[in-house]
């Protein structure tokens, strides 16, 4: 883990004082904020720096005649920056970091999936994250490689949903040494959140709005990076035009979260209350988090990105019609919901934990 002081220049988000701006931008900032105080840190864009936000403002690059610089211009070649980092990061000394696009992550699989073998912390800055890039269209909107890359074992993917969200996510990446982390970033601006938290991020999953009134909520919405926004619009309307009393979880990081002890992660997600996943990513991987996904279940389009978000689902008004359809559904069966907590977890592998 880092020492004291790297995180100190991480800046916090102000609600109604800050402005509105892309998480690839809060990005950049938390990257600079950190990297004055981490001098092994190394890396650069497959080509894309101005588009990933990812330069450290007055670092050289690393050429022959320039050997102290550190960023590192790795070219259109995904898989080689991957494995590039790999190796610095094996050589001792370096911490490694490389950036592009995430839908383009599939060139760099191979390598990225080694960091994770190996125990590499190497830090992959992934923009674009989503549908909402908008006229690039479906070649570069990334659907299943949010869920490939949750999937992979000892890889932690960081979501985050604005700046208080997007430190955390700095923090987890550099303080977990021996665990890759995608830091995934949208191309946009995302709503501010007025409640969000850096420390609260820190647990992958957390509550952002709390249901009024007391008793469990009538519906829960979880979600991740730009999607927490319209539910957080959608839980305001329900509130007011249905009485629906909603709660909305923002969950940054699934892997960080189910490491939370389960008390915990009942407080969040109590399992027994209608739930809705929203992402504009695939749906799978979300079933163990909800009763109902709002997701995406083909390729996207190209065109503008308010438009590509409204015809998917992802706007705050479908967000909202979809919780009210969900809370009647189960109403509809005598408030019989199922609890998703209700089920065994079978640890199966009988080796060594410290063994691959």
């Amino acid at each position: 883990p880092c020492t004291r002081g790297v995180f100190d220049d991480l800046s916090t988000f102000v609600y109604g004082k800050d402005k509105a701006n892309s998480t690839r931008k809060f990005s950049e900032a938390c990257l600079n904020a950190v990297a004055p105080h981490v001098p092994e840190l190394m890396g650069g864009s497959a080509d894309l720096t101005g588009s990933n936000c990812s330069n450290i403002k007055g670092a050289g690059d690393f050429q022959k005649d320039t050997p102290k610089g550190i960023m590192v211009r790795f070219g259109v070649r995904e898989h080689a920056m991957a494995a590039i980092c790999n190796g610095m990061f094996a050589y001792g000394g370096i911490r490694p970091f490389c950036a592009t696009f995430l839908q383009f992550a599939g060139y760099a699989l191979g390598a990225m999936r080694c960091s994770a073998l190996s125990k590499f912390g190497v830090i992959y800055i992934m923009t674009h994250d989503s549908i909402g890039l908008g006229e690039d269209g479906p070649t570069h909107q990334p659907i299943e490689m949010l869920e490939s890359l949750r999937a992979m074992p000892n890889m932690n993917v960081v979501r985050a949903a604005d700046l208080n969200e997007m430190a955390a996510a700095y923090q987890i990446a550099l303080n977990c040494v021996n665990t890759p982390t995608v830091i995934c970033c949208t191309r946009a601006a995302v709503s501010p959140l007025e409640h969000s938290s850096r420390d609260k991020a820190m647990k992958g999953g957390y509550t952002v709005i709390q249901e009024e009134g007391e008793g469990a909520p009538d519906l829960v919405f979880v979600a991740s990076g730009s999607e927490v926004g319209p539910c957080v619009d959608a839980a305001k309307a329900l509130l007011s035009e249905h009485s629906i009393r909603s709660r909305v979880v923002s969950m940054p990081c699934q892997e960080i979260f189910l490491e939370q002890s389960k008390e915990y992660q009942h407080s969040i997600l109590p399992g027994n209350v209608p739930t809705l996943s929203v992402e504009a990513s695939s749906e799978h991987g979300w079933h163990r988090f909800s009763h109902a996904q709002i997701g995406m279940t083909r390729f996207g389009m190209s065109g503008p990105l308010e438009q590509l978000l409204d015809i998917f689902g992802f706007g705050a008004e479908n967000v909202a019609s979809k919780g009210k359809q969900l809370v009647e559904f189960y109403k509809n069966l005598d408030g019989n919901v199922p609890d998703l907590n209700a089920r065994p977890t079978f640890i199966n592998f009988k080796g060594s934990s410290t063994g691959h």
